[in-house]
């Protein structure tokens, strides 16, 4: 008999998404079985209706984080292990990840009568009781591949890297917006994060200059006009002369000095810019000390944006949330541009304030359901 694998969520359109990629994943290895709800009484009213032979082999169980279960526990067998649903990661030490996946040893009383569950230090009410283990949480945004690594992880007791725990230090990313205020939203708050965590900072904006909010030098030394006319003609630096091309600036990061005209980075061809970011990339990777370039993209189509994107370890996205046409359009592109992306670069959400209802946040599409793009 396969372990079942429950999932219970009030979006219905990514819990419907989820379960079907996840059932085309498995293989055998897991039976999939979910709960559309919209509170904790509905989560309890279904798993008292699953069958008992059924609801005993519930193994993993996938449900909103923001709800009490203690009650669900108590119809669910023992050492469950239990793995969060969130929009994003807010107000934490790590907020751009799930948290962190610890060693999931999954042992029977009767095999290990005093093991311990390493586990999330903000368990559940009702956990020890009922010996269930909170793992983690998981971002909506995860992709499923990754969700069915940690499902997997939990049935075998194998450890696996958490999603967007890359193991290095040094990463390159950049975001997805569809305003130029959300764009400067998720600038200020990577810095912001990234330098107090003691991180080395490098900034490139590649969008006009006019939509630079921080003050920029301009036409001093070599700027990043001079690099592109290099690029070019075939000119390529190397990776140990490319921290020249940067300055420190007044706020704290590395940047570059802005070419002369405007418009120069963001019409100069995509290759070029391909080249210019391939190179930053390798010389972040190659820092022996904690270091994050961010690139700040503004004022190029979505095809140009993807081009650069999947040159990164980390997309942040803004997705919108509201009944209206350009909001519903906002999310179908954000979909495709996710299903396009490679399994390495990681997609994270700008942590919210507070924790918001679908219908509070304007979610709710004008079909009355929910509508968080996704590329589940």
């Amino acid at each position: 008999m396969k372990p079942v694998v429950l999932i219970a969520d009030e979006h219905i359109h990514f819990l419907t998404r989820l379960a079907e990629r996840l059932r085309a994943l498995a293989e055998n290895a897991y039976e999939v079985r979910m709960i559309p709800s919209a509170g904790e009484s509905d989560i309890l009213f279904s798993v008292k209706g699953l069958q008992r032979d059924l609801r005993l082999r519930v193994a993993v169980f996938l449900y909103p984080n923001h709800l009490p279960i203690a009650s669900i526990l108590s119809e669910l067998p023992g050492h469950v292990c239990l793995l969060g649903l969130c929009e994003n990661m807010r107000d934490g030490t790590t907020e751009e990840i799930a948290q962190p996946l610890f060693r999931a040893m999954i042992e029977t009383e009767t095999n290990a009568p005093h093991a311990k569950l390493p586990h999330h230090t903000d368990q559940p009410p009702g956990c020890e009781k009922h010996g269930a283990v909170k793992i983690g949480m998981i971002p909506r945004f995860t992709r499923a591949r990754k969700i069915d690594r940690i499902i997997r992880s939990c049935l075998s007791g194998e450890e696996v890297i958490p999603p967007g725990g890359k193991s290095s230090a040094c990463r390159i990313g950049t975001h997805l917006s569809f305003s130029e205020d959300a764009g400067a939203r998720v600038t200020r708050y990577l810095i912001r994060k990234e330098k107090s965590l003691g991180h080395t900072v490098v900034y490139l904006p590649i969008k006009p200059l006019y939509q630079i909010d921080d003050r920029f030098r301009r036409g001093c030394g070599q700027t990043i006009g001079d690099l592109i006319c290099r690029l070019s003609t075939g000119d390529i630096p190397g990776i140990e002369n490319f921290g020249k091309w940067l300055y420190m600036h007044e706020s704290g990061y590395y940047t570059f000095s802005m070419p002369e005209r405007s418009d120069d980075i963001i019409t100069c061809d995509i290759n070029t810019l391909r080249q210019i970011i391939g190179l930053l990339r390798d010389y972040t990777h190659s820092r022996t000390q904690p270091t994050t370039s961010w690139i700040d993209i503004g004022g190029l189509p979505l095809a140009k944006v993807l081009e650069l994107a999947v040159l990164c370890d980390f997309l942040y996205v803004d997705a919108p949330s509201g009944p209206t046409d350009k909001e519903e359009a906002a999310r179908r592109e954000l979909g495709l541009f996710m299903a396009r992306l490679p399994k390495s670069c990681d997609i994270l959400e700008l942590p919210r304030h507070r924790h918001r209802g679908a219908a509070e946040s304007g979610c709710i599409s004008s079909r009355g359901e929910p509508s968080f793009a996704s590329e589940l």
